[in-house]
């Protein structure tokens, strides 16, 4: 079994979907034998790691809407399987750089607008989002080159 971890909360905060919450991972291995457990880490957005929620203003990650289009991120360490960790197969880049995740309003009553990309409505979720690929582009860490 391979386990995909994605690496966008902060360890020990809380996000109202579960699954995506990375506080919950040890949760999830704790079932698994000690030191056998292999898994890959998307990095595809944490080059700048967590977005900070708080620091915008929004109350909670949920208000946030923190898992959707975060803004401010950078690609991570690119696609390899030269991780220096027995457990950890592959780095990749399983969500598509510049890939939307929907439309965001950031819990704004009535709002169809993404506060956070300068008021536009986010393309569809899977849809091209020119503006977050160039964003992911810039604030790549570490370097590409």
């Amino acid at each position: 079994m391979v386990w995909i971890v994605e690496l966008l909360d902060p360890p020990g905060t809380s996000n109202p979907d579960q699954a995506l919450n990375t506080a919950g991972i040890n949760d999830r291995y704790a079932g698994m034998p000690a030191g056998t457990t292999h898994f890959v880490i998307d990095t595809s957005r944490n080059g700048q790691g967590p977005w900070d929620w708080a620091a915008a203003g929004y109350a909670s990650a949920g208000a946030a809407q923190d898992w959707c289009n975060p803004p401010g991120r950078g690609l991570g360490i690119a696609p390899t399987t030269n991780t220096g960790n027995a457990l950890v197969d592959a780095y990749l880049w399983v969500k598509v750089p510049g890939e939307s995740d929907g439309s965001c309003n950031r819990s704004v009553s009535g709002s169809t607008t993404d506060p956070e990309w300068g008021g536009i409505v986010d393309p569809a979720a899977g849809a091209w989002f020119p503006q977050q690929a160039l964003q992911l582009a810039q604030l790549v860490n570490p370097s590409l080159h």
